[in-house]
């Protein structure tokens, strides 16, 4: 697999992956950027959506009053997404390296990566690649929020039961491990066609990531981190774990 969401991976899950993903924390998450906005006085002019997918995250920054540019490694879910809002700009591209074109570049007054997509970079490098084509494509003094797993998160996720979801013309199981800082999620996907169904496996891998990983990488960029703010859940094994963290940076 490679070190990012693997393109091939979303080609049957993208169909279904609203669904899949389900919408419990998209309202948290706009009220997060509308008060990021709010206080570091940001315009609302164009977005900057990394790792877009079917462009959940997309909606959020539109009805707060953005434009957006998505960018995401998978044709599918950039064709979904551009389904969805044919007025906004989508590119598939990999996140380690893209450059858009200026045209799209001009504009940009804020930067945002949420539902632990970036915790799809599975070392350290990649994960400096990934900030590094985001900070060329964003103008001077712009704010890049972005969410991130923690290990804590990636250990207690290790050890989830199996579960079972069932869509619109889909069932899908789930079965989870990994070990270490490395999470694995198993997913056997059942299309209903024709009144039987096909089967499709995919295989999703994250690495938890700390602040003591996050804000070097950054500042090795040139991100100069405004702030850190924590989430904590209590899991499965019914201890409250630091789950999510969300970093502020700025462009200098």
């Amino acid at each position: 697999m490679e070190n990012i969401k693997d393109k091939k991976n979303y080609e049957v899950m993208a169909q279904f992956y609203d669904q899949m993903m389900g919408d419990g924390k998209y309202q948290g998450w706009k009220k997060l950027i509308a008060r990021v906005v709010k206080q570091h006085h940001i315009a609302t002019g164009k977005c900057l959506d990394v790792a877009c997918g079917t462009g959940n995250i997309t909606k959020l920054l539109l009805e707060l009053g953005f434009r957006v540019v998505g960018v995401d490694i998978s044709a599918e879910m950039v064709r979904l997404a551009q389904e969805k809002f044919p007025q906004e700009n989508f590119v598939c591209a990999d996140v380690r390296d893209f450059t858009l074109s200026d045209e799209l570049r001009q504009g940009i007054t804020l930067a945002v990566s949420f539902y632990d997509s970036l915790n799809y970079l599975l070392t350290d490098q990649d994960m400096l690649h990934a900030f590094q084509s985001v900070y060329r494509n964003l103008p001077s003094g712009t704010i890049f929020l972005f969410d991130m797993n923690t290990v804590a998160h990636v250990k207690a996720a290790q050890r989830y039961h199996p579960r079972v979801l069932e869509g619109k013309n889909f069932y899908s199981v789930y079965r989870f491990g990994g070990e270490g800082r490395f999470w694995t999620l198993n997913i056997d996907i059942f299309v209903k066609t024709s009144g039987s169904y096909r089967l499709a496996r995919e295989q999703h891998t994250e690495r938890g990531y700390d602040k003591k990983d996050i804000l070097p990488l950054l500042q090795q960029v040139g991100f100069k981190p405004l702030a850190v703010e924590e989430e904590f859940k209590t899991y499965e094994d019914g201890i409250e774990h630091l789950s999510r963290l969300y970093f502020v940076v700025q462009k200098a």
